[in-house]
């Protein structure tokens, strides 16, 4: 059982919790910034100051089901792992043939979603089938 904060720990848990869910929203927008780490972090607070609020986070159908992976096995499905690849692929494609930016920022991009694919491709994969306790 994880202990609720209380007092001015709580309502910096809120606080904390509100912006990492801010940061992983922009995560899903913009690829060199990730997503995941970020649910976690939320998820890390939201448990410690409102477990129902917590619990919804980690039933939601988009996020939830790697969200539980991660907590329960400490990895990532294939699927996943794959989605994110498209994902950067796409998006920094994307970025590369219709923006007019110069070729510093994006050398600056194309390095970032390098290096977010090579974290990625780092993560432990999560076995489709839990184990059954």
């Amino acid at each position: 059982m994880v202990e609720a904060a209380r007092g001015i720990k709580r309502l910096l848990y809120w606080f904390l919790a509100g912006l990492f869910f801010l940061l992983a929203l922009l995560g899903v927008a913009l690829p060199g910034i990730p997503t995941t780490p970020f649910l976690l972090l939320m998820c890390y607070f939201l448990l410690r100051v409102s477990p129902a609020l917590h619990a919804r986070a980690m039933a939601w159908p988009l996020v939830g089901s790697p969200l539980r992976d991660w907590r329960d096995q400490r990895g990532v499905r294939r699927g996943v792992k794959r989605l994110a690849y498209a994902m950067v692929t796409v998006l920094v494609g994307a970025t590369l043939i219709f923006s007019s930016l110069s070729v510093m920022f994006k050398f600056i991009i194309v390095s970032a979603a390098v290096y977010g694919i090579a974290v990625v491709a780092r993560l432990p994969l999560a076995r489709d089938e839990p184990p059954v306790p």
